[in-house]
């Protein structure tokens, strides 16, 4: 079902490297805290998520990154205008543009940039780096329209695939998570065509793409796969700027709120029924506040 709140985030991270080893770079990665977010992301130690995302933001935009806006211009897909392209304005659109300084989370910029040194070498750069999502008011209009959360997925995994063959120009051997419980891609795809079936069994599919390259969905790929580890880091930080935006936007009506994850969880429910007198008085737009389906 995902999130109550906030935005289905998609994060690609492109490697370049002389040879493809995945437990060799899983175990490189690992001595540098680097990989699946559930695992060096847990409670309390979003600093170093933060940092190392703010050090890759810095990389893409050429300058520092001092807000969220700056980051999410530097690494979102479509940029920032094309982040609040679907808006409608008013008091919804502020809802999820809250002025947000960076860091917010303790984050140190000169941490994450002394990682990625460690990480990188002769052997192996990190070449591109980009985000896309898609908000509540977005996947609920998808709903209405037909498409399903997996689809508007599957979409967003296939722009940003597109978009890294096209900047880097250079086939790509393409590494996914599983995307729900779905095993045979191919028919799904809306934006890739002519996909190849190399092989569909139980944990990895796999497919040649003209013009791409060769594509993989994957269980547990975050934790297998050092790019796919990296992207979920990023994720991680994208999605809790928003709701940390979404939160501070409230707070400044009760301060008595409690910081919600956006999760099926009680704050966030508290959240949801404890902001509605404030939405329904701003007439903020409701399917732009809470997922639904």
């Amino acid at each position: 079902m995902g999130p109550r709140l906030g935005p289905l985030v998609a994060t690609a991270v492109s490697l370049e490297l002389r040879r493809y080893d995945p437990a060799r770079l899983r175990r490189r990665g690992e001595a540098l805290r680097m990989g699946d977010s559930k695992r060096f992301g847990a409670f309390g130690r979003m600093g170093e998520l933060e940092g190392l995302t703010l050090a890759l933001a810095e990389r893409a935009a050429g300058r520092p990154i001092r807000d969220a806006d700056a980051l999410l211009d530097a690494l979102g897909l479509d940029g920032l205008p094309g982040l609040r392209a679907p808006c409608p304005g008013g008091a919804t659109t502020a809802q999820c543009w809250t002025p947000l300084p960076l860091p917010a989370f303790g984050g140190d910029a000169d941490e994450g940039r002394a990682r990625l040194a460690k990480l990188e070498g002769r052997a192996l750069r990190v070449r591109r780096v980009r985000t896309v999502w898609a908000c509540a008011g977005t996947l609920n209009a998808a709903m209405e329209a037909g498409v399903g959360k997996l689809d508007v997925d599957l979409r967003l995994f296939e722009r940003l695939l597109i978009d890294a063959r096209t900047a880097l120009g250079e086939p790509l051997d393409a590494r996914c998570g599983m995307i729900g419980g779905l095993r045979r891609y191919a028919p799904r795809f809306h934006h890739l065509e002519g996909a190849e079936v190399l092989s569909e069994v139980k944990g990895t599919s796999r497919y040649r793409v003209p013009g791409l390259g060769t594509l993989s969905f994957e269980v547990k790929a975050d934790d297998r796969h050092l790019a796919v580890g990296l992207a979920s880091m990023v994720g991680k930080v994208v999605r809790e700027i928003a709701m940390h935006r979404i939160v501070a936007h409230y707070r400044a009506f009760d301060d008595t709120l409690r910081p919600a994850s956006g999760y099926h969880d009680p704050v966030t429910r508290a959240f949801i029924v404890a902001t509605a007198p404030h939405r329904r008085r701003l007439r903020i737009a409701p399917p732009c506040f809470e997922r639904r389906g």
